[in-house]
C-alpha cells in the first residue's frame, strides 16, 4: 500500500482511542446504575452502558499492534523503554484508583512487553539467548501480580505481533490468534468485535502521520481522571 493511501499510525490511533473511551465510559458509570431509584432516567440511562464495553474491544489492539510496531521501529529502544516505564508507573495509579482496583493501566502492559523484547534483543547480542525464555516467563507472572490491563495475555499480544516479523499478513494472524486466546472462552461476542480491529489494521499504510507522539501518552490518564470525577459527582 503505497504511503498517499491507507491509514497512518496516527490516524489509527485516534480511531483507537474513540473507542476506548467508549470502553472506558462503559467501565466507569455502569456500576453507578444501582444507585439510582428504579424510576431514575440516570438509571434507565446508565442500565445501557455496559453494552459500551463491546465496541470499546477495538481499542486494544490497534494499541498493542503499535506498541509492537514501537520496539521494531524506534531508533532508541532505551528511551522508549523509559517512556514507557515513566507513564506506565503513573497511568498504572490513575486507572487503578479510576477502576476502584478493578483494573490497572494497559500502558503499563506495553511497558512489561517492552521491557520482555528488549531483554531478548540484549541477551540474545550476547549469546544467552536461551535466558530469553525464563525473563519473558517472569514478566508475564508480573503482569498477573500487578493486575495491569489484559494481565500476561496482553503482555504476550504485543510480543506474538513482535515475533512474527515484519510481514503485515503474519502480525496481523498473530494479533488475532491472541485476541481469541483472551475473549473467546468467555464471550464470543467480545471475541468477534476485538477482531474487528484487524479491518482498519490492514488498511495501515506504513507511515507514522502527523500530529505529536506524547498526545496518546497524555490523553490516557487525562481522560480516565476526566470520566473518573464525573462518575463522583453523578455518584
Amino acid at each position: 500500500m503505497t504511503a498517499s493511501r491507507g491509514l497512518t499510525a496516527t490516524q489509527l490511533k485516534y480511531f483507537a482511542a474513540v473507542f476506548m473511551v467508549i470502553d472506558h465510559i462503559g467501565m466507569i458509570f455502569a456500576p453507578l446504575a444501582p444507585l439510582f431509584p428504579a424510576d431514575s432516567p440516570w438509571r434507565w440511562v446508565l442500565g445501557y452502558l455496559p453494552a459500551f464495553r463491546y465496541p470499546g474491544r477495538l481499542a486494544f489492539p490497534i494499541f498493542a499492534y503499535f506498541a509492537a510496531q514501537g520496539c521494531r521501529l524506534t531508533s532508541n529502544y532505551r528511551r522508549y523503554l523509559l517512556r514507557l516505564g515513566l507513564f506506565g508507573a503513573v497511568t498504572h495509579a490513575v486507572a487503578y484508583g479510576a477502576t476502584g482496583g478493578g483494573g490497572g493501566s494497559v500502558i503499563a502492559t506495553f511497558f512489561l512487553a517492552a521491557a520482555a523484547i528488549g531483554a531478548c534483543r540484549a541477551l540474545r547480542a550476547r549469546g544467552h539467548g536461551w535466558l530469553g525464555v525464563p525473563v519473558t516467563i517472569a514478566l508475564l507472572v508480573l503482569a498477573q501480580l500487578l493486575r495491569v490491563d489484559y494481565g500476561w495475555i496482553g503482555v504476550l499480544t504485543v510480543l506474538a505481533v513482535y515475533a512474527a516479523g515484519t510481514d503485515r499478513r503474519r502480525q496481523l494472524l498473530a494479533l488475532a490468534a491472541c485476541l481469541l486466546l483472551c475473549y473467546l472462552p468467555s464471550s464470543p461476542l467480545m471475541a468477534g468485535f476485538a477482531c474487528l480491529a484487524l479491518l482498519p489494521l490492514s488498511l495501515y499504510n506504513g507511515q507514522r502521520g502527523k500530529g505529536s507522539r506524547w498526545f496518546f501518552y497524555w490523553f490516557y490518564p487525562g481522560h480516565l481522571a476526566a470520566l473518573y470525577a464525573l462518575s463522583m459527582l453523578i455518584g
